[in-house]
């Protein structure tokens, strides 16, 4: 073959189009032709750097929807997460009770002393019992929070009732180490059992 003709096949060639009669002709040609042996190479080389670049070009938009789908959905689970931190602020952990908003008042029944706590403003009352105190006395800490659809505290959730079994055993180790501590957020105040039980009038 002549070397005009060989140079017009040689795309072909290197891109793997011609037939394996052709591939022969071509291949015997470029090694006995060292100018179209070296057009063939310098072709091959630029051909690949070619396919190359129009492959980066072709990923790229896909490289930018990727970076897009990926800022969307970063978007999306911090929005998520900042409107859970919110629920569970104003309808599940809520905020600390001011004392003024809180009516307390001590009863007996059933031969139990129960101190009855019930939040004004009407909003949903959460006590915490803290677990980390020993001893004759009890801290409860109170927080309040809005009512929701799916809450299910029962029918006053403004409500909470703390009870004491009145017995001989509590009669006898009666004294000033008895009591409960609430904590509001203006204040701490002490209920003793001894003042409770005088007021309720219990004989000791």
């Amino acid at each position: 073959m002549k070397c005009e003709i060989i140079r017009d096949l040689l795309p072909s060639y290197i891109d793997g189009l011609t037939s394996e009669e052709s591939n022969l002709e071509i291949e015997k040609h470029i090694n006995e032709c060292s100018l179209c042996n070296d057009i063939y190479d310098h072709m091959r080389v630029e051909m690949k750097s070619q396919r190359i670049i129009f492959d980066e070009d072709r990923i790229k938009p896909f490289k930018k929807l990727n970076r897009r789908i990926l800022k969307s959905v970063v978007a999306t689970v911090l929005i998520c997460a900042m409107l859970v931190g919110v629920y569970l602020y104003f309808f599940t952990f809520g905020w600390k009770v001011n004392s003024e908003d809180m009516n307390i008042h001590y009863d007996y029944k059933d031969g139990s002393i129960y101190i009855e706590f019930e939040l004004l403003d009407g909003r949903t009352l959460t006590p915490i019992l803290d677990r980390h105190a020993f001893g004759p006395e009890k801290v409860i800490n109170f927080r309040e929070c809005f009512s929701s659809i799916i809450d299910d505290r029962g029918e006053y959730p403004n409500q909470f009732s703390y009870g004491i079994e009145y017995n001989e055993y509590f009669r006898k180790n009666l004294d000033d180490d008895n009591c409960v501590i609430l904590n509001f957020k203006d204040k701490t105040e002490i209920l003793y059992y001894k003042d409770i039980v005088k007021e309720l009038k219990l004989k000791k």
